[in-house]
């Protein structure tokens, strides 16, 4: 039977579910030390855990749009090709997306298209940290300054990823993070908010504040999702999980929702349990993604986004730019009958997803989504797979 490789998971052990489902003071307590480690993780000023990183954003934004210095501040800029439930949230926060182009050739925000947005109307700018991959931030925050707007960094796939020596989610005003299954810390789902500004901490802790904790029914749905995703993410459920076609979940409108509730201390318990394992963790990551590009980058036919300058992504998949439609689907097709946990990621910009905030073309955004695979960095890989995956697109010179 073909081994259909999940794109990537902390390795969560049944010892950890067992963890999870202790009593007592431990658990009880669980949530708090599990904010306190983060913070200490992180080096950041405090932050809140939730019930997934839709509701963090929910809560930032609703925050953000109460504070603003006048009600026309309604604009959130994100880029035109993220996670679909990016724009969901903003629009169930009473808030306007507006999208901005990226380049395919770094994934980042188009400059001159990003500048054309900002304004005395823009509220927030949401910047994306794609497949762990650190993206500019400091040129951003200067520039929302100066509009008067705030920055909110979706480090959602990027947890222990650095930029200048900082962890992403920590540069700009406000970071991101999710604990959802496929993350570098999952714990089944889950989100944290953060921020390292002294004036803002204050604030943030506050908004967490506002999360009712969940219920009993909500705490053991939660424990049995974790336990889900550990047996979906191993190589044997995995293949089940992809005949099912349960990893396309997220290109489907019914999962964009979130629910107003605070993480469970069950599902805290896990995480401080796999927040000392995360940069070995990461380590494997980098050391498969080293090996991958180092076999992959001259390859004509094939662009992979650089590294920014100053950047340690954790690559929690890889992402190939392939130069033609059709090779891609070649590729993801020998790919996937090799059983190899070759991705597309989102299937469409969110200028399709969402047609009534398009504004304009979006041709960097409709590029990536047209020519995007990514392959797998995860700690099942072993040293054949990696060269299975290289001899596959190899062949498509």
């Amino acid at each position: 039977m073909l081994r259909r490789l999940p794109p990537t998971a902390a390795p969560v052990t049944l010892a950890d579910l067992r963890h999870g489902l202790q009593g007592g003071p431990a658990r009880q307590e669980a949530r708090a030390r599990f904010e306190e480690a983060l913070a200490c993780f992180l080096g950041v000023r405090a932050c809140f855990l939730a019930a997934s990183g839709r509701t963090a954003l929910y809560l930032l934004l609703r925050g953000l749009r109460a504070a603003a210095d006048h009600a026309n501040r309604r604009d959130v800029l994100l880029p035109a090709y993220t996670c679909p439930a990016l724009a969901r949230v903003v629009l169930e926060a009473g808030l306007i997306p507006r999208l901005v182009d990226i380049s395919p050739h770094t994934l980042n925000f188009d400059p001159i298209r990003l500048e054309g947005l900002l304004g005395e109307r823009t509220l927030a700018l949401i910047a994306v940290h794609p497949f762990g991959l650190p993206q500019p931030i400091d040129a951003l925050r200067a520039g929302a300054h100066a509009a008067g707007a705030v920055v909110i960094e979706d480090a959602a796939q990027a947890m222990g990823a650095r930029l200048d020596g900082r962890p992403v989610g920590t540069i700009g005003d406000f970071g991101l993070f999710s604990l959802g299954p496929g993350k570098p810390l999952s714990t089944g789902g889950g989100g944290i908010a953060c921020t390292a500004d002294p004036a803002r901490a204050e604030w943030v802790v506050r908004a967490g504040t506002t999360l009712p904790p969940p219920s009993a029914p909500a705490s053991g749905w939660a424990l049995l999702r974790l336990a889900l995703s550990v047996l979906a993410f191993h190589p044997a459920g995995w293949s089940l999980v992809t005949r099912s076609g349960l990893h396309r979940v997220g290109n489907h409108e019914a999962s964009w929702g979130f629910a107003l509730r605070a993480l469970t201390e069950s599902q805290a318990l896990v995480g401080l349990a796999l927040l000392d394992r995360l940069e070995a963790a990461n380590s494997l990551r980098r050391e498969h993604a080293r090996q991958l590009i180092a076999r992959l980058q001259a390859l004509d036919f094939v662009h992979i986004p650089p590294p920014a300058a100053g950047a340690e992504p954790i690559y929690l998949r890889v992402p190939l730019l392939v130069a033609d439609e059709a090779r891609r689907e070649r590729l993801f097709r020998q790919l996937w009958e090799a059983g190899l946990g070759v991705g597309r990621m989102y299937r469409l910009p969110l200028s399709e997803f969402f047609p009534q905030i398009a504004d304009g073309a979006y041709p960097g955004a409709e590029s990536v989504a047209r020519h995007l695979l990514t392959v797998p960095t995860h700690h099942y890989l072993r040293p054949d797979d990696l060269e299975r995956i290289a001899r596959i697109v190899l062949s498509a010179q």
